[in-house]
């Protein structure tokens, strides 16, 4: 059995100095690697996410009738920012439904004068 000597625990507990989270930033699992890669391919693909030409209301009501009549899926944009002054994700789908000013996109409805832009999906 080894003998304790108190005088050399006061002196490491004085002058031994924790390194803290410093040891720990180089341990990223690769699942956290994947994960932020992806955040920041997202946050890119948002960022370089641009209109294409403002369409007025006459094109937009032609458009809409004929992936209705046809039961083309579309794709819509919106006219609005978000916070970080980036334009929003397009919404795609097949219209499922109209209600007054408001066109359904599977369950999201979409007010038509919040449309932008809407096309036609390429298949």
């Amino acid at each position: 059995m080894t003998e304790y000597d108190s005088d050399l625990v006061t002196r490491f507990l004085h002058e031994y100095q924790d390194r803290g989270m410093m040891k720990w930033n180089g341990f990223y699992l690769s699942d956290h690697t994947s994960k932020f890669n992806k955040m920041a391919k997202s946050d890119q693909k948002n960022r370089e996410r641009s209109h294409s030409e403002q369409m007025e209301n006459t094109e937009i009501n032609a458009v809409i009738n004929q992936a209705i009549v046809k039961k083309l899926a579309v794709v819509i944009e919106l006219n609005s920012r978000t916070l970080d002054n980036e334009i929003p994700e397009f919404i795609e789908g097949k219209i499922t439904g109209f209600l007054g000013n408001e066109l359904f996109i599977g369950q999201e409805g979409v007010a038509l004068d919040e449309i932008y832009s809407i096309k036609i999906k390429k298949q």
